[in-house]
């Protein structure tokens, strides 16, 4: 009878000590989107468009202004955000708006639908080398994307960032063109980075060398965020 008792008791503890534990949830990476009400990112922009055909390259500096809006049901049926996007050329000038986008978070995926084109920004859960098509969504060509850098360390536009992902969105640079886009996430804040070049290049034969020609070059950096 004791034996039973001491067994029961032993069993008493043992399922209290389980209750106790504290369930451990798995990072998902979800923080990376940065996607909450209230929240903005204002980033500064350099611009480079190349035009051989007139023989000028245009260069521009500006800042970009992404606010986190309002929620609202989507045609999936799934809670989106209202991304509302400013533009200002210099300090003295103003904000105005420029875009309305939208954005919103799954449970194996971060969409953004920009110029009414729906991207698949992230996959969760965030792991280096994990590959996926970021036009699965549109009807654009197939186009690996890949995450090249996990929770890294890193300075962006002078803001010490403890976790940053880098994602790899395409990369293709012979002699005759230069191509390469890339984004970086930093947990709790969002996008921090970006970098889209789309370049044609023409030989040089008194330099014997290609130079570029015809195209694009611009990239975007984290300059302050917050909410």
């Amino acid at each position: 009878m004791r034996s039973l008792l001491y067994i029961i008791f032993l069993f008493a503890i043992i399922s209290y000590s389980c209750s106790k534990e504290e369930v451990i949830t798995p990072d998902l990476g979800y923080d990376y989107a940065g996607l909450a009400e209230g929240k903005y990112v204002i980033y500064d922009v350099d611009s480079f468009y190349y035009d051989d055909f007139f023989d000028t390259i245009d260069t521009s500096y500006f800042q970009i202004k992404e606010v986190v809006d309002s929620k609202f049901i989507d045609l999936e049926g799934d809670e989106a955000f209202k991304i509302i996007r400013y533009r200002k050329n210099n300090d003295t000038t103003n904000w105005v708006l420029i875009d309305v986008w939208s954005s919103k978070i799954t449970t194996t995926n971060f969409q953004k639908v920009e110029e009414n084109v729906r991207l698949v920004k992230l996959i969760f859960p965030v792991k280096e080398n994990k590959t996926w098509n970021g036009n699965s969504m549109n009807n654009l060509a197939s186009m690996e994307y890949e995450y090249t850098a996990v929770d890294n360390a890193e300075v962006v536009g002078g803001n010490a960032l403890n976790l940053v992902a880098t994602v790899l969105q395409y990369e293709f640079s012979p002699l005759t063109e230069e191509n390469f886009f890339q984004e970086k996430y930093a947990k709790g804040i969002g996008l921090v980075y970006k970098k889209s070049v789309a370049i044609q290049n023409a030989y040089d034969s008194s330099s014997g060398t290609w130079v570029r020609s015809l195209g694009y070059d611009v990239t975007m950096t984290l300059s302050s965020y917050g909410g």
